[in-house]
């Protein structure tokens, strides 16, 4: 803005009153429709344009929320956050045939926000009884199931997978003998019992004799595979509690440590 020594227009005296009035009219004008706008008067803010973005699963800087399993952070109930919609389209990828279940609330030590209800673990291979899960736990038991056990039978049964016995899923329980929450109380774990090849061999978990050395190689390589996969791993040998199936789930521990037994 000229400074207001400054003739507006020209150098001719006569107009510099003209012009003065017309422009102080006009400020004035300006600055009570930029109040207005501003908020100063009336009270509030302008309401946000139409073309913003209103998504509830977005802040106010576009990042996405983070949910973790049975924590209630990906929004109890309420729209699904990105990281459950990303976890949902790597299942699809990877063929496994799931159900969108209501969330579970069974107590406020059991429950999931989002669940999928599993069916399969692959293209053609059937978990059954189907799973009811948390979404990453069911991801992590497809990665599973087709990187490390598909190829283990491949290799030595020359055929694949055309089940897998689900022992345990979602469960509201504690673990025996003390007074912690199971991993299965927040759907956080999966419990796999026996594996039926496509030529109908069952392969029981529950240890193999000496002389089994087929049977003892694929439960091996099954069980080591999953350490990859499952913050915590237990089978036979890990107790009495455990000797006729392997236990895995995705137990969140303070120092990042893994138990792999």
């Amino acid at each position: 803005m000229s400074d207001k020594h400054e003739p507006i227009g020209g150098s001719a005296p006569w107009r510099t009153g003209v012009r003065l009035a017309d422009v102080v009219a006009g400020g004035l004008a300006l600055a009570s429709c930029s109040f207005l706008d501003w908020g100063f008067m009336g009270g509030g803010s302008k309401a946000p344009p139409t073309a913003v973005d209103p998504s509830p699963t977005r802040s106010v800087f576009s990042l996405p929320r983070m949910g973790f399993p049975g924590l209630g952070l990906g929004g109890r109930g309420g729209v699904m956050s990105a990281s459950e919609r990303q976890c949902r389209a790597a299942l699809r990828r990877r063929g496994v045939e799931f159900t969108d279940l209501a969330p579970i609330r069974d107590s406020a030590a059991c429950g999931i926000d989002h669940p999928v209800r599993v069916s399969t673990l692959a293209r053609g291979v059937a978990l059954k009884p189907a799973a009811t899960l948390n979404c990453q736990t069911a991801l992590a038991a497809a990665e599973w199931l087709q990187k490390d056990v598909g190829p283990a039978a491949r290799k030595r049964y020359l055929t694949g997978i055309a089940e897998v016995n689900n022992m345990s899923s979602y469960s509201c329980r504690r673990i025996r003998g003390t007074s912690r929450w199971s991993e299965h109380s927040r759907g956080n774990a999966l419990d796999i019992g026996s594996f039926t090849l496509k030529n109908g061999h069952v392969i029981d978990v529950s240890r193999q004799s000496l002389f089994a050395m087929r049977a003892r190689g694929f439960l091996h390589a099954a069980r080591a595979g999953a350490c990859d996969e499952f913050s915590t791993v237990l089978g036979p040998g890990s107790d009495a509690d455990h000797a006729d199936h392997f236990h895995f789930d995705l137990r969140q521990r303070r120092t990042g440590y893994r138990h792999c037994d």
